[in-house]
């Protein structure tokens, strides 16, 4: 019975929070998108970030999300991006303990359900931030195996006779299906600015920026270096670095397959168990 009215309640507390949410938030919510994945309980869990003050009370946990969230998604989130998340996080954990409450209910009043539920919501903060870092190592991979063909394309387009910029802007022009991944995203964003006419060295240094990967900022430091001299010095040193982009990329390959190939090792030992219980099963029928 008593699991019943901790649910009303919890139910009740969530929608007051969300009206008031709504009404205080309303500007925010309308006036900036929303990237993450639980929209509905936003107001709510934005007025309990706001209002106890969780950012300030864990500035450790926050300044890695801060960062996190940079190097997934750029410093357009900068502002909001970290306490959207700690609201998203809140969210998660509200969603949980409301749906394990529930089956707890319809479970006749089973107490370990709730037990096992708020274990959960305790867990959930590990597991998303946990989470946003596979999310970050794979975008680096991405943009690990689409850079040296990004540079093979400049050093053919440069030997073709073409600038530095308009061939930094034909390797978008070029690949519109490759529009949503990840480095043809800052590509496209620095082209944005080659356009506007911003300087091509503040533009080199702010895709570094936004990328912040290590094989990117030798892509960009080997193009600031030489783009100036130009010449044959300049292909030499593009060329000579699309090689090592190119080694590297294979690297990442082989060790994308090999994961791979890890992953299949439970599968494949699940099928070996299921086939030898069905071998040796009616071995055992007729041993009795």
């Amino acid at each position: 019975m008593w699991i019943t009215i901790l649910l009303f309640l919890e139910i009740l507390v969530i929608f007051t929070l969300l009206l008031w949410g709504r009404k205080r938030y309303a500007e925010i919510i309308t006036s900036h998108p929303y990237p993450f994945r639980i929209k509905l309980l936003f107001p709510c869990s934005y007025l309990i970030v706001d209002r106890l003050s969780l950012m300030e009370k864990l500035p450790d946990f926050t300044s890695k999300i801060h960062h996190n969230l940079i190097k997934l998604r750029g410093r357009s989130l900068s502002a909001y991006g970290s306490k959207w998340f700690f609201a998203e996080i809140v969210s998660m954990c509200l969603l949980c303990v409301v749906i394990v409450t529930s089956f707890s209910v319809l479970a006749g009043g089973d107490a370990s359900l709730l037990g096992f539920g708020f274990i959960v919501a305790i867990a959930i903060p590990l597991l998303m931030t946990r989470d946003l870092d596979v999310k970050i190592r794979k975008k680096q991979l991405m943009m690990i195996m689409e850079l040296p063909e990004v540079l093979s394309t400049i050093v053919l387009l440069v030997n073709a006779g073409e600038t530095v910029n308009r061939a930094w802007i034909r390797c978008v022009e070029v690949r519109p299906h490759k529009a949503k991944s990840p480095l043809y995203i800052e590509l496209a964003q620095a082209v944005h600015e080659l356009e506007m006419n911003v300087s091509f060295t503040k533009v080199m240094e702010d895709f570094s920026k936004r990328c912040a990967l290590h094989e990117v900022s030798l892509f960009t430091s080997a193009i600031l270096l030489n783009h100036k001299r130009g010449g044959s010095d300049f292909v030499a040193a593009l060329h000579s670095l699309s090689l090592e982009l190119w080694q590297r990329r294979k690297s990442v390959a082989r060790t994308l397959g090999e994961e791979a190939s890890s992953k299949l090792v439970f599968p494949m030992v699940l099928i070996f168990v299921v086939v030898m219980v069905i071998v040796a099963m009616p071995a055992l029928l007729m041993m009795k």
